[in-house]
């Protein structure tokens, strides 16, 4: 069941947008909010018609009250990606009849502000980790300026819907006229209960991922035991849009992570793959695993789709590989030297009962730098391109796949928006991948 929402952007020489928001989503829940998440009322922006940032127009009516004169910006907006932070998204618009008001002002992804699931029991929608939601007051009537953060490192939306939901003491402000969504922050429905405020566009851009500088090097076994592997976790995304993979991360049982470290002599990957039926029907090198199910690595230098390798292993541990001097033209019959080890948790001999698989790959820097624009010796603060998929078949018929950074194109070759990985000492190595 769906409740359709209009809502219209206005920017320079832009057209109408026309969005369809079903209902919103949630962030906070019930807790206190953190002392992080409060927001302080700013100077109001000078008199300019500032083309970094999206107008609204039309006036937004509540119970004896309103609002109008919206701005959203800059756009578009700048995700944050490790190493390098986002600016904040500023939002202004002008009120009246809501002194002393408290407020959420959200920044949610379209999907999940979109998505709602009706059902018996159900509270609402669930809830996305890239919403951000901020406590906000208005003191007084008037233009009112906030801030939010810049969408977060996981963010590959090309929209962003900024969201307000509004109380007068204990009274819930309800939209009577204009963009409203039902949803609410605790995940509850309240009709008319949210404000939407604008949608607004966001700059595309790849993961950006650490691969960690490690003293020792690792033995591939397959098992996830090594230091390197308890840091914090890249998730696969689905493939084209970036988008979490919550349905298909429970048919398989959780989400597919990703880790990466590296020395002088090697690149290092790491991948946990739950899997309730473990699938690996080729068993002999350049196989064409693809076609079923496999843990797939593409290496290069830059994003310019020439000089990559790319390299596949399956739960049997039967690897392919393929160096592509020009992009899709590959030489199937090249075999590279790196080694891959896999951990089964589950037979392959049986069907389903099974939790998933490990696997742990190695790839010498001297095959690397010898086929691909990569140079060597590498060093920290080197950046390389790469993407991590993952393809499998839930049912043994339909295939799926995830992706470290999502393609934006029908292609697994696409590279424009292939993941950037840094190479870092273990000492310099800060945030989550």
């Amino acid at each position: 069941m769906s409740h359709r929402l209009t809502c219209t952007r206005v920017a320079a020489l832009a057209p109408l947008v026309t969005c369809v928001v079903t209902c919103g989503v949630a962030c906070v829940g019930r807790d206190a909010t953190p002392p992080d998440r409060i927001a302080q009322v700013a100077v109001p922006f000078a008199e300019s018609d500032d083309p970094a940032f999206e107008q609204f127009m039309g006036t937004i009516t509540l119970p004896l009250s309103s609002i109008d004169a919206r701005k959203i910006g800059p756009t578009p907006l700048v995700p944050t990606r490790i190493g390098a932070e986002g600016p904040a998204v500023i939002v202004e618009f002008e009120t009246m009849g809501l002194r002393s008001a408290s407020a959420k002002l959200g920044l949610l992804p379209p999907r999940a502000a979109a998505q709602q699931e009706v059902a018996y029991d159900m509270r609402g929608q669930p809830d996305d980790p890239r919403s951000v939601w901020v406590d906000v007051t208005i003191d007084s009537d008037g233009v009112q300026r906030f801030e939010l953060p810049a969408p977060g490192p996981t963010w590959h939306a090309q929209w962003a819907v900024v969201a307000l939901e509004l109380h007068l003491g204990s009274t819930a402000m309800p939209v009577l006229a204009g963009p409203r969504s039902e949803m609410l922050s605790d995940q509850t429905r309240a009709v008319g209960g949210r404000v939407i405020l604008g949608v607004v566009p966001v700059e595309p851009g790849p993961a950006r991922v650490q691969a960690i500088r490690v003293a020792d090097s690792i033995n591939l076994d397959g098992v996830l035991d090594e230091p390197a592997w308890q840091t914090a976790p890249a998730v696969l995304l689905t493939t084209r849009e970036g988008e979490p993979a919550n349905e298909l991360n429970a048919q398989l049982g959780g989400p597919t992570k990703v880790w990466f470290a590296w020395d002088q002599d090697h690149l290092y990957v790491a991948g946990s793959l739950p899997d309730p039926d473990l699938h690996a029907p080729h068993r002999e090198r350049d196989d064409p695993l693809y076609r079923d199910e496999a843990f797939e690595v593409f290496i290069a230098g830059d994003n310019s789709g020439a000089r990559y390798l790319e390299h596949q292993v399956s739960a049997r541990n039967v690897q392919f590989d393929a160096r592509f001097p020009k992009y899709r033209k590959g030489e199937e019959g090249w075999d590279g030297s790196w080694r891959s080890a896999v951990a089964l948790d589950g037979e392959l001999e049986r069907r389903g009962g099974d939790q998933g698989w490990t696997v742990e790959l190695a790839f010498a820097w001297a095959d690397l730098c010898k086929h691909t624009k990569i140079r060597c010796p590498p060093k920290p603060g080197q950046q390389l391109r790469v993407n991590v998929f993952r393809l499998d078949k839930p049912d043994r018929k339909r295939q799926v796949g995830l992706a470290l950074s999502p393609t934006l194109d029908p292609d697994f070759h696409a590279w424009r928006n292939a993941a950037e990985l840094l190479l870092v000492d273990s000492s310099a190595a800060a945030g989550d991948n």
